[in-house]
């Protein structure tokens, strides 16, 4: 297809050969790039991951009021995943929000 868009327009064989040479060399790089990017984002989510953000401790999951939680084993800072403050606030629980944060804390 592409071969035959460059003859209609007044392309030679050899402007074709080095648009395939071209073509080709681009998409070897392009893979190239994308697999070095794929492998910095594996590199940078190992040193991040389940991190906490305030000073850089491990971080565990718990079960709280029916949720998975993340609290760091350094400054027990908690931490909710999208969705989870939500899911609390809209509890039934007889203590209230506030009474079932404290419990994380003891």
């Amino acid at each position: 297809m592409v071969e035959k868009d460059l003859k209609e327009k007044g392309y030679s064989k050899e402007d074709e050969y080095f648009y395939k040479l071209n073509k080709e060399l681009i998409e070897r790089k392009r893979k190239e790039l994308d697999k070095k990017k794929a492998e910095e984002q594996k590199k940078v989510k190992s040193e991040h991951f389940m991190r906490c953000p305030k000073c850089g401790h491990a971080m565990e999951e718990i079960a709280h009021l029916g949720i998975m939680v993340d609290r760091c084993k350094g400054c027990s800072g908690i931490f909710f995943d999208r969705g989870e403050l939500e899911i609390l606030l809209e509890s039934k629980e007889q203590k209230g929000f506030l009474g079932g944060l404290k419990q994380l804390f003891k």
